[in-house]
């Protein structure tokens, strides 16, 4: 039976469910046959689409990801994990040049341990019954009244997101809906790149949300008809820093907070406010530093008219692989080709 056969129709058993996600078969070969003793029973992904689909299905008690991934890396993976399955546990398996990755991995609480190849089969086995361990813990002492509690903590921060969105876009007449139609692009790049339910209302919030940091940036800045000096440039600059730090407290989840503090940073890592580069920078951010490019070029600003269709086209080709995330520029323009972006029809033509 191939990988595909096997996630399409995992095994149900009473053993304890650990997922290896990695795309390289032997990686997953290998990891099974050292487990197979262990007294789990192992699924296997060779992307982290193929490992949300299991995740949607079974309970599972330890997730062992890669770090180096197509599509989402395995802290982006790991966090989603975290947000939406909360008692799995997970391991990331990394190459020895990114333990600084696997630290931060753990520092943040997105891991419980971390294993560098190759590896020791005795601490892997270890690490696992460790990780089981907690799982079995967590399945004991889960709570109704708090997942009831986070729910609702959840509908009043989207509530919360919607009035802070329209506070930042009513301040310049130019910019009215920007960041509505942000988040609108944001979601339909994320359907289009198969992301899982929980992370598009994430890329929701977040789109709406991004701009939020220009409330403390002068109206005399944001406002001014003409270029920007360098001071004032530097205001302007500050504001991923500013929004994040107000949403700090609120309770969002670490997507959104990444949005909000890295839609400016580039692939190349030119970007600001933190110099991220590549898949440093969460993946959703990387969506909105898209289409947040895409709907500021397509729209009249105070200090211009709106950009051609053709040559806004040209500027995300031009420009992949150094300010914009190359797949997630692929993937916005294809959907602008086929007329799937909102407001655009077939061929990306403008229909309101």
């Amino acid at each position: 039976m191939d990988l595909a056969s096997e996630m399409s129709r995992p095994p149900e058993s009473d053993l304890p469910v650990v997922l290896v996600v990695d795309d390289e078969e032997a990686i997953l070969l290998a990891v099974r046959r050292q487990l197979r003793r262990s007294g789990v029973e192992i699924l296997q992904a060779v992307s982290p689409a193929e490992a949300i689909a299991v995740l949607n299905e079974r309970e599972v008690a330890v997730l062992i990801s890669d770090y180096m991934m197509p599509g989402m890396n395995g802290i982006e993976l790991l966090a989603m994990v975290r947000r939406r399955w909360p008692r799995t546990v997970g391991i990331m398996m990394t190459a020895c040049e990114d333990i600084r990755i696997a630290a931060d991995a753990v520092n943040r609480g997105l891991v419980k341990a971390f294993i560098t190849k190759p590896w020791n089969s005795d601490d892997l086995r270890r690490s696992v019954a460790d990780c089981v361990q907690t799982h079995r813990n967590r399945l004991e002492g889960r709570s109704v009244e708090i997942e009831k509690m986070a729910r609702e903590i959840a509908v009043q921060a989207r509530a919360g997101a919607f009035a802070l969105a329209r506070a930042v876009d009513a301040r310049d007449p130019n910019t009215h809906q920007h960041s509505e139609k942000v988040a609108l692009y944001a979601e339909q790049v994320g359907k289009a790149m198969g992301l899982p339910d929980g992370l598009l209302e994430d890329l929701r919030i977040g789109g709406l949300l991004h701009d939020l940091g220009k409330i403390g940036v002068p109206d005399q800045v944001l406002l001014k008809p003409g270029r920007l000096d360098d001071a004032e440039f530097d205001l302007i600059r500050r504001h991923p820093r500013i929004g994040a730090s107000i949403v700090e407290p609120m309770g969002f989840s670490e997507d959104i907070r990444a949005i909000i503090r890295h839609h400016h940073e580039s692939h190349d890592g030119r970007g600001y406010p933190d110099g991220l580069a590549g898949g440093e920078i969460a993946l959703p951010a990387r969506i909105v530093h898209v289409v947040d490019a895409f709907e500021a070029m397509t729209a009249d600003r105070v200090y211009r008219k709106a950009c051609s269709l053709d040559y806004v086209r040209d500027e995300l080709r031009k420009h992949r692989g150094t300010q914009f995330d190359p797949q997630v520029a692929d993937v916005f323009l294809a959907e602008l080709d086929a007329g799937r972006i909102p407001g655009f029809g077939l061929a990306g033509r403008a229909t309101g």
